[in-house]
């Protein structure tokens, strides 16, 4: 399974060009990375999931994508959140981009 839409990243790369894309997708990481290590099942609202979402569709990481999407649907039925899933999905996203771009690996 790909973790990854490398035409949006990509396409994200063209916008910012190349030489301010790895800053820029740096800065992506690390507040997914700040915003994911504050979140507890408990404590982790529709809003928390719907920034991640936007971040993580920024860089084209579409499992976090839809585990954030399957998160706040579950804050909006008052049930818990799978934050975990959420962590998973980030970490298996930032595997399969880290080869190809290391400063992504190295930022969370």
């Amino acid at each position: 399974m790909a973790h990854v839409d490398w035409d949006r990243l990509n396409e994200l790369r063209a916008d910012i060009g190349e030489e301010d894309f790895a800053d820029v997708a740096m800065l992506f990481v690390a507040e997914l990375q700040e915003t994911l290590d504050g979140l507890t099942e408990q404590s982790a609202t529709t809003a928390d999931f719907h920034y991640l979402r936007g971040s993580a569709a920024n860089l084209g990481f579409v499992t976090v994508v839809a585990a954030c999407t399957a998160a706040e649907a579950a804050c909006n039925s008052e049930a818990l959140p799978d934050v975990e899933a959420v962590r998973s999905a980030f970490a298996a996203a930032l595997a399969e981009v880290g080869p190809h771009v290391p400063e992504l690996a190295q930022a969370a």
